[in-house]
């Protein structure tokens, strides 16, 4: 939700209603409204005066920390409430949806998984831990790599009933995400040139090449989640989950919850805790503030300017401040003949927006105003654009609205008409306002701001939709959380990858993501990806915008649910923790 409260109470809501009926009208109404409400003025003038602050301004630095309580000792049952904001598919392969992803990690599980703890810098370390694969080792230089397995089996449920989970399974698995017709992430696992299963309990996976994220691909909550060999044949996916993971699905309740049980057999004895985990749709944000504060849900993300109120409301609850790994940014249709091939386009887009009103109007001005081709959330692999090395693209991140419309003259493209496409389904108000705002920004730059909003897994996720290319202008999107700073690189930037939403292509951007990737000595591929994020913000490929910080609010009931980073917390975080109301 917005910083400025009592601005979106009033101007901001009401020009959001206007600006989806109005079009362009709207944005320009909205956008007088924004610079009033975030201290603007004359254009030329102020513009100036708020370039030579926000330059001046040091950059906002990612900070997580935690007000977690005391622990105890575990105790088994009961049921915990989570909230997603809409209805989720059961098949994470054939569906791109985060929340599908979501849904998988309750039943389904990984050959690896996540360290977490209590500080949530611990997740952001990507540490690599055992899930079905109990081992691993490298051989071959780190062109073979071979997993143990886990005593594992999967659901009592038929047509698997409660059987040993083998290689074969694993071996299907990959297969399965290679072949899904309507799987997005294929690419991603390309890597593996063979899978072999010497034995009931052994896998060997051979890549062609060196490959330094190979372990944190295959932990990756996006990718290869193992199935039964059964699947599609005994079961449809569609309507069923059977996995080996510490929950088993019970029902699917259209708009109001997706619950699981507690599985007896998990390979991990003695837990999950919970005999319940329920998934609540709660599509409002003050009606799940409101059942947070009620005691009907275990757990929320609570917007930044309700913080305090809830704070005060429920003065017992648990809290965890991080930044997300989530990627706030726009993209630019490269494809075709399209005026974004000019990169002078592309920098007037960035000089457009002042991410610091941006950030102060959602968020309360706290999170990282500053985001890479990597984002700020991963730590040392991140390159802070106003550091004293980030070179030239620095200078792109300037909020100036009149060098942009310069920008656009010089290019030939002034008042250019310009779509602007975003969901206003998918994500939440804060994701909404954020959008509104920005498209506001760029109307006052001396683009022609027309608003297109989309239906989130109709006409945006879709396999043929927006988020995979198929659009004109430029979308505001909030990227995928992923493991590895390869996943931002490869996936956004690279001509082979699926998730390619601008069409990128670019020769050395190219080779420099190929030469990262395959260099194991972590200190040298370290600099390879910071070289690569000084290229890519001189180019502007994409607009990356800001982070806000999110909040965990936890009920003082629940005991040691640490912050998981990816999709796979029901697993990572959700099977660790219990409930204590004693």
């Amino acid at each position: 939700m917005a910083g400025s409260d009592n601005y979106w109470q009033t101007a901001g809501r009401t020009s959001r209603r206007r600006l989806l009926r109005g079009g362009a009208l709207g944005v320009a109404g909205l956008s007088a409204a924004w610079l009033a409400a975030c201290g603007g003025g004359d254009d030329k003038k102020d513009g100036d005066q708020q370039a030579a602050a926000t330059a001046a301004a040091p950059p906002v630095q990612p900070t997580q920390q935690t007000r977690l309580q005391d622990q105890g000792t575990p105790k088994p049952g009961g049921t915990f409430t989570w909230r997603e904001v809409g209805n989720a598919p059961l098949d994470p392969t054939n569906n791109p949806t985060y929340r599908a992803q979501q849904l998988a990690a309750h039943a389904y599980s990984r050959l690896l998984k996540f360290n977490i703890g209590p500080d949530p810098n611990v997740s952001a370390s990507y540490e690599i831990k055992p899930d079905l694969a109990a081992k691993y080792e490298v051989l071959d230089g780190g062109l073979q790599y071979t997993f143990t397995l886990q005593n594992a089996k999967f659901h009592n449920k038929p047509p698997i009933n409660g059987r040993a989970v083998t290689s074969e399974d694993v071996k299907a698995s990959l297969e399965r995400f290679r072949s899904a017709p309507k799987n997005t992430n294929k690419a991603a696992l390309n890597i593996i040139t063979s899978l072999e299963t010497p034995d009931a309990k052994t896998v060997v996976v051979k890549i062609g090449q060196p490959y330094a994220p190979l372990l944190n691909l295959l932990a990756n909550s996006q990718y290869l989640w193992i199935h039964p060999k059964e699947m599609d044949s005994g079961f449809n996916p569609d309507k069923e989950q059977i996995g080996s993971g510490p929950w088993i699905f019970d029902k699917v309740e259209p708009d109001v919850a997706t619950t699981y049980k507690k599985n007896p057999d998990w390979f991990i004895q003695g837990k999950p805790y919970f005999d319940e985990v329920k998934m609540a749709i709660v599509p409002d944000t003050a009606q799940a503030i409101a059942q947070f504060q009620a005691g009907r849900l275990d757990y929320a993300g609570i917007p930044s300017q309700n913080k305090t109120d809830v704070e005060k409301s429920n003065p017992k609850s648990q809290i965890i401040t991080y930044i997300p790994t989530t990627y706030t940014f726009l993209s630019p249709q490269l494809r075709g003949n399209t005026p974004f091939k000019d990169p002078r386009v592309r920098r007037a887009l960035s000089m457009a927006i002042d991410r610091k009103a941006w950030l102060d109007l959602l968020y309360a001005g706290q999170g990282s105003n500053y985001l890479n081709a990597v984002p700020a959330s991963m730590g040392k692999w991140w390159l802070n654009p106003q550091a004293s090395d980030a070179g030239p693209g620095g200078a792109n991140f300037k909020y100036d609205p009149k060098a942009a419309r310069d920008l656009l003259k010089a290019a030939g493209m002034e008042n250019m008409p310009l779509r602007f496409i975003y969901t206003n389904n998918a994500y939440g108000d804060t994701f909404n306002n954020g959008a509104d705002a920005t498209a506001a920004m760029l109307k006052e730059a001396g683009f022609n701001t027309q608003l297109v909003v989309q239906d989130y897994l109709r006409e945006y996720i879709d396999a043929k939709g927006t988020f995979f290319g198929a659009y004109e202008g430029v979308f505001y999107g909030l990227q995928t959380p992923f493991t590895d700073p390869h996943d931002y690189l490869f996936n956004m930037n690279h001509p082979k990858s699926t998730r390619n939403h601008a069409g990128v292509e670019d020769a050395k951007l190219t080779e420099m993501i190929d030469d990262e990737q395959k260099t194991i000595d972590e200190s040298a591929r370290l600099k390879k990806v910071h070289d690569i994020q000084k290229y890519w913000i001189d180019n502007m490929f994409y607009v990356p915008i800001a982070v806000g910080n999110a909040y965990l609010f936890i009920q003082p009931w629940i005991k040691k649910l640490y912050y998981s980073g990816n999709y796979g917390f029901p697993t990572e975080a959700f099977a660790e923790a219990w409930i204590d109301k004693s």
